[in-house]
């Protein structure tokens, strides 16, 4: 998974590569997830964990993209290949953080919405629109325009 340019851009130095690094995360329950860090493209291990797909900037600030949980954090990384991990590259994605303390799936649920619920990571976000026109086939056309007048209102245009 790690080739070519990204590969290389993403990738520690060696320094970093030796160390393992941590990082934590704050839930809306107030509680802190500690996290070992990895880069976002790298093989992972078939654990379970609760993970972030996390950019970090050049002043060491980490920003969540995606939070999720699953029973296998390597094969879930190659199901993201397409989807959620080529959005979080294009974010500026560059590492991914794993929590692996949750001793059941119930437990892994909870601390993946305690962490969703205390960050605005972009990936997460539904499309409302689109949910209630799938979900409901009503409302959302009405939602869409909603949404234009209100951009176009802040911007200035209405």
């Amino acid at each position: 998974m790690s080739t070519g340019i990204f590969g290389l851009l993403m990738q520690p130095s060696s320094a970093e590569k030796t160390e393992t690094r941590f990082h934590e995360w704050q839930g809306i329950s107030g509680r802190w997830w500690l996290t070992i860090v990895q880069p976002l493209l790298a093989e992972h291990i078939n654990l379970p964990s609760v993970y972030v797909m996390v950019r970090r900037d050049f002043h060491g600030r980490t920003y969540p993209l995606y939070i999720g949980q699953t029973s296998d954090t390597g094969r879930r990384m190659d199901e993201h290949l397409r989807g959620k991990l080529r959005e979080a590259i294009a974010l500026g994605g560059n590492e991914l953080h794993q929590h692996f303390s949750a001793g059941s799936e119930r437990e892994r649920f909870a601390i993946e919405t305690d962490l969703r619920n205390g960050h605005n990571a972009p990936l997460n976000r539904q499309n409302s629109a689109a949910v209630f026109g799938g979900l409901l086939g009503l409302g959302a056309a009405h939602i869409e325009k909603r949404n234009q007048t209100l951009a176009g209102l802040l911007a200035g245009r209405g």
